[in-house]
């Protein structure tokens, strides 16, 4: 697995590259003879950024270190994958096939490349788009060397500290410092790349797509975007090389959505409003999601957070679902399935945060559920009640008419409680750290 020119090419021939070298290495046996191997993987959810970042990181490392080969992970089983039509739709337009990358699942990764051996010391792990490792590898928090992250720091893996430059957390007074993980590697690329050098075109075409997306084009009302994001897309336009991916075939848009997003012709960069309104509609397709089951809708952006001490709520889950949140409250089958998928899950709280618009103004909305029903009595109560959640501006909803099952099951023991969210710049970024805070001060119920 040495260097080759593959290895610093373009972004598609980098990640053909890695996928190839690692899955020849894994069938050969010889993981004895392996290389300094830098693992660089997303969070559990493996949204667009975590994706995204993740290989464009590998492929920016690959440039400033070739003495070790990094080997990006999309952190959600091969077969979610087409769940996350934005992330797919990127890939496609930037010349990149889905089906060359390495997943979670793949045998090559959970029997070689995600496994703990003291002494394969030449294996370390990058967390991207988040900064604790998922529980369940949670026997390989020892390999964590790097942090790239834009959440609230967890102040796991102490070992990988901020003096050593590896711990590159952007969240500062409870508030990310940039949009998206996308805009940390593009910073990094700029970094590592002289600034007359043209940037590779499916590369920047992957990181501008996911920070238009995750500072929703800079949109004020949606309050995501930083002036760091700013600068990043901007830099993005102004120093990639829109030529060096002109001769892709994407599949998944027609030939007037090509024109449209870059209307002065491939080689020239991309119209950012376009691109934004292309990659969010499908992302946001209200066909899309009205197909999707109850339990789809839940998985496809889940992440659980783990609460520290000696609380009585040692776990919260949290789904965030880009649907109104009377349209998931409406589908077949919403409370069993619901339930079926907290108690999988096995936490202590379920969160579930809606987002959609209206009239380009995003409207938020918060679920809460649990098998305790004084849990969730808990948390209805901090929300609505404490100043610690009062920026969320939170008040609760009758939603009884929806839940038409609800008399199927004891509401004993599935108890479910829904408000609006005044204040729509509140995702699971700033409702997770609120929540995790008030779980970590009940001791008893």
């Amino acid at each position: 697995m040495s260097s080759s020119n593959e290895q610093h090419g373009t972004f598609a021939n980098f990640l053909a590259y890695v996928q190839n070298t690692v899955s020849s290495h894994f069938e050969e046996g010889s993981a004895s003879r392996s290389p300094c191997i830098q693992m660089i993987m997303g969070n559990e959810a493996g949204d667009a950024d975590s994706i995204i970042s993740a290989l464009g990181l590998a492929h920016v490392n690959s440039m400033i270190n070739s003495s070790q080969v990094s080997v990006p992970i999309i952190s959600i089983p091969r077969a979610d994958m087409s769940l996350r039509r934005d992330a797919v739709l990127i890939l496609d337009l930037a010349g990149i096939d889905v089906t060359k990358l390495l997943f979670i699942d793949d045998d090559c990764v959970t029997s070689y490349l995600l496994t703990h051996d003291p002494s394969q010391e030449q294996k370390s792990i990058t967390l991207v788009d988040h900064n604790r490792m998922r529980a369940s590898l949670a026997n390989l928090s020892s390999m964590v060397s790097e942090i790239v992250d834009h959440h609230e720091d967890e102040n796991s893996h102490e070992h990988v500290t901020i003096d050593s430059g590896k711990r590159i957390v952007a969240f500062d007074n409870g508030f990310a410092t940039v949009a998206s993980t996308c805009t940390l590697v593009a910073e990094r690329l700029f970094e590592a790349v002289d600034p007359t050098t043209k940037i590779d075109g499916g590369l920047g075409l992957a990181l501008l797509g996911v920070i238009l997306l995750d500072s929703v084009n800079m949109l004020p009302e949606a309050g995501k975007g930083t002036y760091r994001d700013e600068h990043a897309i901007n830099s993005l336009l102004a120093r990639t090389d829109w030529s060096t991916c002109a001769n892709t075939f994407p599949s998944l848009v027609d030939s007037n959505t090509l024109e449209d997003i870059f209307p002065q012709g491939r080689t020239n960069a991309p119209d950012r409003k376009n691109l934004f309104d292309v990659l969010s509609n499908s992302k946001f397709d209200p066909n899309f999601w009205a197909q999707m089951s109850v339990t789809d809708c839940l998985r496809i952006d889940y992440k659980k957070f783990v609460v520290p001490g000696q609380s009585v709520v040692p776990s919260i889950g949290l789904s965030s679902v880009l649907l109104g949140m009377d349209n998931l409250l409406a589908k077949d089958n919403f409370t069993e399935e619901l339930l079926a998928y907290v108690s999988s899950e096995n936490v202590d709280l379920f969160g579930v945060l809606t987002l959609e618009f209206k009239d380009d103004r995003p409207q938020r909305e918060l679920l809460i559920a649990g098998l305790k029903s004084e849990v969730v009595d808990s948390f209805a109560n901090f929300l609505t009640k404490h100043h610690d959640a009062a920026n969320l501006e939170v008040v609760e909803r009758n939603v009884e008419c929806f839940l038409t099952e609800a008399g199927k099951i004891d509401s004993t023991k599935f108890s479910i409680r829904v408000f609006c969210q005044g204040n729509s710049k509140g995702s699971r970024k700033q409702v997770a750290p609120i929540l995790v805070a008030h779980a970590s001060t009940i001791s008893k119920l």
